[in-house]
């Protein structure tokens, strides 16, 4: 008998790969999305879900009760960007509400219907190990995601798997410029070079970082694997900031990063 997958947040580049995957590998994939998803498989069962509203995840327990899925795996999320002294409450919550309590949600709904095997796959990001200049709402969700789930993994005995991924060429970053077209007006004045850098950034990330495909790849593995590893990095630049996060010192972090944007030191 195929096993279950529960994928959430499917419709993005990073999820379809991972779906295409798991369907050629003989996977049921029960995956949502709040966009249509063009892709069709008979093994492919479709559903609708907003992270941020309990009432849609009422909605969707309903459906898929009766399933028991071996992995779920959540790529909901999104990224607010801003100088912290301009980072506006509601933008923090927001932030908050996709990456992190969605996934308390996701824990609390559906870890129930795991199997004996079953395991929680989290698409987190390399910005999980360090504090990086204008994004700290993003890293400050990732981190705090994992966390989350590694708890809860110790409590429960379900294992976790956090993907790590470093910049990946998908629509993600062209989508949070338009996301943070009003945060971006704290980036006028003493801090418009930096947003400038970091908007011209993005854009050459839609174009040319990693394809989405070896981050499909990690989490196929994830799912195949009888003891998946909990940390899986996903491309040179998220390798090489696990290593710094490791084996070098916060100050000599920070300064490598301030040294980067070129931040003057008071």
């Amino acid at each position: 008998m195929n096993k279950n997958v529960l994928v959430i947040a499917g419709s993005s580049q990073i999820g379809l790969e991972a779906i295409k995957l798991m369907l050629k590998g003989g996977y049921n994939v029960y995956v949502t999305s709040r966009s249509k998803i063009e892709l069709e498989h008979n093994n492919l069962f479709k559903y609708s879900l907003d992270v941020c509203s309990n009432s849609s995840f009422e909605i969707l327990k309903n459906e898929i009760k009766d399933i028991k899925f071996h992995a779920i795996v959540n790529n909901a999320g999104c990224v607010v960007a801003s100088p912290v002294e301009f980072l506006e409450e509601n933008e923090l919550r927001r932030q908050l509400d996709v990456n992190l309590f969605g996934l308390l949600k996701i824990i609390k709904y559906f870890s129930s219907q795991l199997d004996i095997e079953g395991r929680i796959i989290n698409i987190s990001s390399m910005a999980t190990y360090g504090v990086y200049p204008f994004l700290s709402p993003y890293c400050l969700s990732k981190a705090a995601a994992d966390v989350l789930l590694r708890a809860f993994s110790n409590e429960s005995g379900i294992k976790y798997v956090s993907v790590r991924p470093g910049a990946i060429k998908t629509k993600f970053w062209t989508d949070s410029i338009e996301q943070n077209k009003n945060n971006f007006e704290g980036f006028k004045g003493k801090y418009e070079k930096i947003g400038m850098y970091m908007l011209e950034n993005a854009k050459k990330n839609s174009r040319d970082a990693l394809e989405p495909y070896y981050v499909g790849r990690a989490v196929y593995n994830a799912i195949c694997s009888k003891n998946p590893k909990p940390i899986i990095n996903v491309g040179f630049d998220a390798h090489l900031c696990a290593f710094a996060s490791k084996f070098l010192s916060e100050s000599l972090v920070n300064k490598i990063v301030r040294t980067a944007l070129k931040l003057k030191s008071r």
